[in-house]
């Protein structure tokens, strides 16, 4: 499995600073402006359905009170979610969005969970990425990720955090992780020399400045999650 050459640059919900996000039309546009790797959020519907959306209910999204995870699939899937442009974008499922991506690009799903069943939704993940790869697992959920790496142990995963970055790297440790996934506000020298040492990279989000990207590569940060892609590595390039 070939990886790009790092520092990657991760479409953060695909392009979100340019098409909605976590839509097809996002993902798309990631791809065609080169990021390295793409990264989404995947809930799990009332119904068992693995549903691309960041928000716990989508009233930011759409103007709805529709709670995600209490929602059938039927009710999320036609919601008509808000767009400043012409398309008229809706709520994907994890398995249109993987026969949408190039064979071989990294794909970042993060897991969000409040009160879906760990074991029912770490099953629908496996079950439905199994022919997937490079493929990563993200959470802010850490016991989801562990019940994840019991079904899976060969699956890459990463703890997510804002805080508490001690606490960041004994979750690694006690994961496994293939990689650690930090808020810029914790992503210091200090983290990212302790992960390399354990052998764990260290991704930061969310970057969208050429500066602020450019002095966590220099800290050896392996990649950063920005919602321009295109446009952060076209600003690097002309950085000195």
């Amino acid at each position: 499995m070939t990886l790009p050459p790092r520092p990657w640059i991760i479409g953060h919900r695909g392009a979100a600073g340019v098409r909605h996000e976590n839509t097809l039309e996002s993902f798309r546009r990631a791809i065609e402006e080169g990021a390295d790797w793409l990264e989404l959020d995947v809930q799990l519907s009332a119904d068992g359905e693995l549903a691309v959306v960041h928000d716990w209910d989508l009233r930011r999204l759409a103007g709805a009170a529709l709670v995600v995870e209490s929602a059938a699939w039927s009710d999320l899937s036609a919601v008509a979610l808000r767009s400043s442009g012409g398309e008229t974008p809706r709520i994907p499922r994890l398995a249109e969005v993987l026969s949408l991506l190039p064979d071989g690009l990294p794909l970042n799903v993060e897991l969000k969970r409040r009160g879906a069943d760990r074991a029912r939704f770490a099953e629908a993940v496996l079950a439905t990425c199994a022919a997937r790869e490079p493929l990563l697992f993200s959470s802010f959920d850490w016991p989801l990720l562990a019940e994840l790496h019991r079904r899976a142990p060969h699956a890459w995963v990463a703890p997510l955090a804002s805080r508490w970055p001690g606490r960041l790297l004994e979750a690694g440790r006690d994961l496994r992780a293939w990689s650690l996934h930090a808020h810029r506000r914790i992503a210091t020298r200090s983290l990212v020399e302790q992960a390399s040492e354990a052998g764990r990279r260290v991704l930061v989000y969310t970057v969208n400045e050429a500066s602020e990207a450019a002095r966590f590569f220099a800290l050896g940060v392996s990649g950063v999650f920005t919602d321009f892609p295109g446009r952060l590595r076209e600003a690097l390039r002309n950085t000195p």
